[in-house]
Order: structure tokens, then sequence, then C-alpha cells
């Protein structure tokens, strides 16, 4: 979410020293030809304005809240993270832990309680699914059981991922179930800046990834390569609907972007440009893996205008006829939020800013209802009203 730190001046320096070595030895340095990218297409941007919703305040004094929604089966409560390590239960005015990892979770700006996902069939397996970096700061996704007394069972966790993270930043965030029955996770490039690990164009590793996973087969979940070429993917959202994944990807040092990109889990992962591009801006010296399963974003927007997306959903409630059928997402430093209209193969139109603004904005989700609800890192969750 927070911007990248710059490199260390040790690391530069190991650089030039590496270089230097492979110079000594005699490493091949005969000028190669440069890899022709292809040519992004212009995207469109915020034209409007709108008014189609206020915000009402429905609780405070949070822990740095990443995420909030509903329970299948629980319609009179709201799920929420705290970064922490905490997941709680929000009904009737009381707040009751559900899980609480705080002590195998390290926090950061970058790291802890990250995503949440339960299970399709939650109301009946009680089965819930949790990304967090763990007491030496790398990624582990766990399962957990929710007992008779509404509290996580201990004696039930199970690891069902665990990565090396080699930076405190670039973490990723999000966990869903897609269309396909699967979970997917997000996972940044390893962190650093521009990819210093050279993680997201390479397909051996799980880092700058969209990654996808069976997880009610026997045996340990086998991670799939979804999407990659991704730089931090803090937030998806999958539209059923049509089988399309709309991810955020923050950015560097220029724009934050959209993307929109059908699922199809039977052809090649799909490269969505990092670090060779960010947007639609190309950065020279490095080359793309398969650049003909290139994915443009459908929108960007520029630093000028907030330095880390927050991606949403298309709404499909029935309170708010203003976003009825639209894509709305936001941005965790200048807390706007803007609202787009899907158009038929693939891109996007009507981009507009909306009124209501939401600091520090980690989360957009929804109630039973569908209805849409925000939350932010200042300890505060917002349900969207009628203006």
């Amino acid at each position: 979410m927070s911007r990248p730190r710059p490199l260390s001046a040790v690391r530069l320096l190991l650089s030039a020293l590496l270089v230097g070595v492979g110079a000594l030895i005699g490493c091949d340095d005969s000028p190669r030809p440069a890899q022709k990218l292809p040519q992004p297409p212009a995207l469109p941007s915020a034209t409007g304005k709108a008014h189609a919703f206020d915000l009402e305040r429905v609780a405070r004094g949070l822990v740095r809240p990443t995420w909030v929604g509903a329970a299948p089966g629980d319609r009179d409560a709201l799920w929420v993270l705290e970064q922490p390590g905490r997941v709680v239960r929000l009904a009737d005015g009381e707040r009751k832990v559900v899980l609480d990892i705080g002590e195998n979770t390290t926090v950061g700006a970058e790291q802890g309680l990250l995503g949440m996902a339960f299970h399709p069939d939650f109301a009946r397996n009680r089965r819930l699914f949790v990304h967090h970096t763990d007491s030496r700061g790398d990624t582990r996704v766990l399962e957990v059981r929710i007992g008779p007394d509404g509290r996580a069972e201990r004696a039930r966790r199970r690891v069902l991922l665990a990565v090396s993270q080699p930076e405190e930043n670039h973490n990723g965030g999000a966990l869903e179930f897609g269309p396909d029955g699967r979970l997917y996770l997000g996972l940044g490039d390893g962190g650093g800046a521009y990819d210093t690990h050279g993680n997201a164009q390479n397909l051996d590793s799980k880092l700058g990834k969209l990654l996808a996973a069976d997880v009610d087969g026997p045996g340990p979940p086998r991670w799939q390569v979804v999407l990659y070429g991704l730089r931090n993917p803090w937030r998806f959202w999958f539209d059923p609907a049509l089988g399309e994944i709309w991810l955020g990807d923050v950015g560097q040092d220029k724009s934050e972007e959209i993307h929109r990109v059908r699922l199809e889990i039977d052809e090649p992962p799909k490269n969505l440009g990092w670090p060779v591009f960010e947007g639609t801006a190309s950065r020279p010296g490095r080359a793309l893996t398969n650049p003909d399963q290139i994915q443009w974003p459908v929108t960007a927007y520029p630093h000028s205008e907030g330095c880390s997306v927050t991606a949403g959903l298309i709404y499909r409630g029935r309170r708010l006829a203003g976003l009825s059928g639209r894509y709305l997402y936001g941005d965790f430093c200048s807390g706007t939020i803007w609202s787009l209209r899907p158009t038929p193969k693939g891109a996007v139109d009507q981009i507009r800013r909306e009124r209501a603004k939401v600091p520090q904005l980690t989360h957009i989700g929804t109630d039973a209802d569908g209805e849409i609800v925000l939350a932010s890192a200042s300890g505060e969750l917002y349900r969207a009203v009628a203006p």
C-alpha cells in the first residue's frame, strides 16, 4: 500500500561490484538486439464528476482494518480484518474476536493480516482462509475452521502456502474464491524498487503473480500461475457473471492501474507487463516473457491524483441507482473514489470521480445484501448510502 523505499547504498555498491567481477571473469558483453516491445493503447481517464452516494460511518476504533465484508449464511454481521492479526465479527453493536494470530504476525506498512476469503460453503463447513506475513516476514496462507463457539479452532489450522519474502514491501494482499471454485491469491514482486529481484517476469517464482489452487482436493494444494508481471496486487475481484478478474496493481513512480482480464483456466498465464511497463509507460533495459500474452490495463491514473490503488467491484445492489452496473475503485493515499462503466469486449468508459472520499482506503466490499461497505486504515468502516 505504501510507497517503496529506494534501494540502499549497500545494495547499489554490491551491484556495482558484481558487474565488475563479471567483467573480470570474461562474461559475454557483446551487444544483443533489444526486444521489440508491443505498442500500448491509449487509455481512457476520468472526464467527469458525480454524486452517486454518500458515506455513513458504521464503526470506529478498529486497528488498521484491511478488509470488510459479509460471511455466507451470516446476514446480520460484518466481518473485519485488523492488520495486527485479528479477524473480528461485528453484530448488534458488539465485537467478537474470531481469530487472533497476532503472536505469529509481523506488522508493518505492508505487512500483517492482509486478506481473507470465506469458503463458498462456509455456512455449512465453517472454513475460513487468511493471508498474512508471519513472524519472519514471510507469506503464509492459512485455513482455519470456526468452532461452535464462534471462534477459530487452534488445533485445526492448516498452512496452505509458504513463500519467502526478500523485502518488507510488496506483499500483495487479497484472497478470493473464483467462479471456478479455486482459491486465488495476489502476491507482489518481492519488494525493493523496480522489481529488484527479477520475480515478476520469472514464471518459476510465485512472486509478482496471481496464483490459484484447489483447496478442496486431497493433500497439499498445488498453486498455479494465472497472471504474472505484477508489482503489488493489493486488491482484486471476480465478476462471476462474465468470468473476469478486475485487479488493481499498485504503481512505482508514474501511475496506478486497473486491469480487466477474462479468466481462461485452460489458457497460458497472461502477462500484465511489470516491470517492463508501468501502466503504458515502458522502461528500457528489461524484457517481457511471452510478449504475445501482454494484457494492458483498462485505465490508469497518475501520481498527481494518488499513489496506491485500492481495486473494488461492480455494484449490483438495489439502493444506489447512480452506481448500478458500475465498477468502483479508489486510492489509499488521496482517498479519491472513481467509478466507471464496463463496456463490451473488455473495455471501459464514462470514468468519473465520485464526491465521496475515504482517506486511507484499504478495501471496498459488500454486506449480505450486496450494498457497499468500505474500510479505512484510520480505524473506521463506512457504508455507501443514497445521497
